[in-house]
């Protein structure tokens, strides 16, 4: 080796490594831009399939949200999970919502995921009650109340669930069913009609009499719209959810 080359190599040594740091973080960029160009297709993607109660379609995209998974680690876990529990495996399905919530950072995205657990948990209960075994639809329904119990502040109410209040209004359909089946909800005992000391007179009671005639049957009519738009918003509700009942996330 010549004193030449000698002193050459430690110089392509040191432009080596200015190449690969200058290279390197580049490429590092483009990855990442990759990334957030397709994580809203791959979003899409599960969107459409969760309107087609395409579970299948859901895991699917999934897997493609998995790949460089560092932003909202949450979500692939979520549709994944969601997927599953649309597709009838509500053990894969919770796990993977399981883990979607432990990585969530914020009241909100807590809120979307704890939703849908609650939901896949609760079909778990009645499964188990197809199944005849009472002990493990109770213990399933109390494991899905304390989830509920335990969610962020704004979340049952719809005041803060990141939803527009959906999410909201879905757990609180799941405290009551849930409620019912593990019988908290019958915790106060009904009071006797016939017991003097339960006797109070309604605000209208004992003036019913007195109404104008036709105030009364305007008043008849109203009640009757009310409750035929009542069950049309029901209906309708019906036709939204997918066959299985674990209900949109977003």
């Amino acid at each position: 080796m010549s004193p030449q080359t000698s002193h050459l190599e430690p110089r392509l040594r040191r432009r080596r490594r200015l190449i690969w740091a200058t290279v390197l973080p580049a490429i590092i960029l483009l990855v990442l831009a990759a990334r957030f160009v397709t994580l809203p297709v791959h979003m899409g993607q599960a969107q459409q399939a969760h309107g087609k109660d395409d579970g299948a379609g859901m895991v699917s995209a999934a897997d493609k949200l998995h790949v460089l998974n560092i932003v909202e680690r949450w979500r692939a876990p979520f549709v994944e999970g969601t997927g599953k529990s649309i597709s009838g495996d509500l053990e894969g399905g919770r796990a993977d919502l399981e883990t979607a919530l432990a990585r969530t950072s914020n009241p909100q995205d807590d809120c979307t995921v704890r939703t849908n657990l609650v939901i896949t948990i609760s079909q778990q209960s009645d499964k188990a009650k197809e199944d005849g075994d009472a002990a493990r639809e109770k213990s399933l329904a109390e494991e899905a109340l304390k989830l509920i119990e335990e969610g962020p502040e704004g979340c049952l109410d719809g005041q803060d669930d990141g939803n527009g209040g959906e999410a909201g209004r879905k757990q609180q359909e799941q405290k009551d069913k849930l409620e019912e089946q593990t019988g908290k909800g019958q915790d106060q005992e009904p009071k006797d009609p016939k017991d003097p000391k339960d006797k109070k007179k309604s605000p209208g009671e004992g003036t019913e009499e007195k109404k104008d005639p036709k105030q009364k049957e305007l008043e008849e009519r109203n009640t009757t719209g009310q409750k035929e738009s009542e069950s049309k918003r029901r209906e309708q509700e019906g036709e939204e959810k997918g066959s299985d009942g674990v209900d949109k996330p977003w």
